[in-house]
């Protein structure tokens, strides 16, 4: 008889997909999850009212899996476009704007808008498209190229800077550790997507699905447990006890997999051992005034390689969600910068970020009323420098004859919430032949 029994390990949003979707097809399913809340990158914090996300910030127009939950959840009545517009600070001491999905970045110049149209025309429009949320094919020449090689002509200076920016938003990575292929990805989504912010944060999209199922919090798995080559449970940390599944689904952050694979998943461990993903402190500034109308985010200049390179103000984002009428600005480090603050308390980390505000809002450190640090340990972004995409299709060859387990990882779609429940979906149908949803 089927042991229809499964767990799952990690309580982020592609553990939380996995479980809804298999619970709804009969499996008696239960969620193992370390932190004392769900959601993983998924995270809001609240200050007199104003809710700030400090994760995950919103939901490109694209997503198919996220919506379905959404309105699963009954939560598609706080969706709110973004409206604001990005603020680039060019090399040469110029500066751009951009409003998502408006194709044109004002101070880039005609011929330089015109160039990179080309480039989307060649690489994106023109070219063939892989599933945007899944990485299903590896291009050598594109996976092997570093993200700079777009544009290395020595007048293409602000174009690098652009590309900066795109590398340093969309995956906190210095465009050093990005492969030009997922350069491409960023720019898809980034160019050609609506985004959209949820009032009350992305994080009340796990609240509720985690509602649905049985989340054991506070209660992380020590390893794998495998007899006669199957994976057949978890040994728990706290008490060294055992549960039995007839199938685990580990889903929990890339960085925690590896020391939960046993030796005789050696080769998997190997794989994301060699990840690159960094914890992820950020700071959060509640100010005493509004900074902008229409600004919603901010880059330095990225020659300058700051440790927090950009910034988003919350109240522009989702005013709905920042009652107060007041600024929240929230800063962002990227890697490898992210690594020099691992160590850090949390009043050096408030220090170095209000120093790198300043070239972006100058003036801003004057009217902090209240700054805090929320640290993703675990669940820090991961990057994607070249030779990524064939190292993640290597890894989905040999996880796919793996008897007893499957893995979810947004890593192996492109690290976005989507590319987390596309995943999910993928081990839903290893476990039942679900189909899912396919685009």
């Amino acid at each position: 008889m089927e042991n229809r029994k499964i767990i799952i390990i990690g309580a982020g949003i592609g553990g939380l997909s996995a479980g809804y979707w298999l619970q709804r097809r009969g499996y008696d399913v239960e969620i193992l999850e370390t932190l004392d809340r769900a959601g993983g990158r998924m995270a809001t914090i609240e200050r007199k009212g104003d809710k700030v996300d400090v994760g995950a910030q919103f939901f490109h127009s694209n997503y198919r899996y996220a919506f379905d939950l959404i309105d699963a959840m009954n939560l598609r009545s706080r969706l709110i476009e973004i409206k604001g517009k990005v603020r680039f600070n060019f090399s040469d001491g110029g500066a751009g704007t951009f409003i998502p999905h408006s194709f044109f970045i004002k101070g880039l110049g005609f011929a330089k808008n015109l160039k990179l149209y080309r480039f989307m025309l060649e690489n994106i429009i023109l070219a063939h498209r892989p599933p945007m949320y899944r990485i299903e094919e590896a291009n050598p020449e594109l996976d092997d190229t570093e993200a700079l090689e777009a544009f290395n002509a020595p007048q293409d200076l602000k174009l690098r800077d652009v590309l900066s920016s795109i590398t340093l938003a969309s995956n906190l990575s210095e465009p050093e550790w990005m492969s030009l292929l997922h350069f491409i990805k960023l720019l898809r989504i980034d160019m050609f997507t609506h985004y959209y912010s949820m009032v009350g944060g992305t994080s009340m999209l796990a609240e509720e699905l985690a509602k649905q199922l049985k989340v054991h919090y506070e209660t992380p798995a020590r390893r794998l447990v495998m007899e006669k080559g199957r994976v057949v449970g978890v040994q728990l940390e706290k008490d060294g006890a055992i549960q039995r599944a007839g199938h685990v689904i580990v889903a929990a952050a890339a960085r925690s997999v590896g020391r939960l694979l046993p030796d005789e998943l050696a080769q998997q461990r190997e794989f994301f051992n060699s990840i690159t993903q960094a914890p992820l402190p950020m700071p959060v500034f509640f100010l005493d005034r509004p900074v902008s109308h229409d600004l919603w985010s901010y880059f330095n200049k990225p020659a300058l390689k700051r440790t927090f390179s950009f910034f988003e103000d919350h109240l522009v984002k989702c005013p709905a969600m920042i009652p107060s009428g007041k600024g929240v600005v929230s800063a962002w480090s990227c890697y490898p910068h992210t690594l020099d603050l691992v160590d850090r308390p949390d009043d050096e980390i408030i220090k170095q970020a209000l120093e790198d505000i300043e070239p972006a809002i100058p003036g801003m450190s004057n009217w902090v009323e209240e700054a805090r640090v929320f640290w993703h340990q675990e669940a820090g972004m991961g990057h994607y420098p070249p030779g990524s995409y064939q190292k993640i299709l290597d890894f989905k060859k040999t996880a796919k004859d793996l008897r007893g387990v499957s893995f979810v990882s947004d890593i192996l779609g492109g690290c976005f919430m989507e590319a987390a429940m596309a995943s999910a979906a993928d081990a839903v149908s290893r476990v039942s032949g679900w189909g899912g949803t396919t685009f």
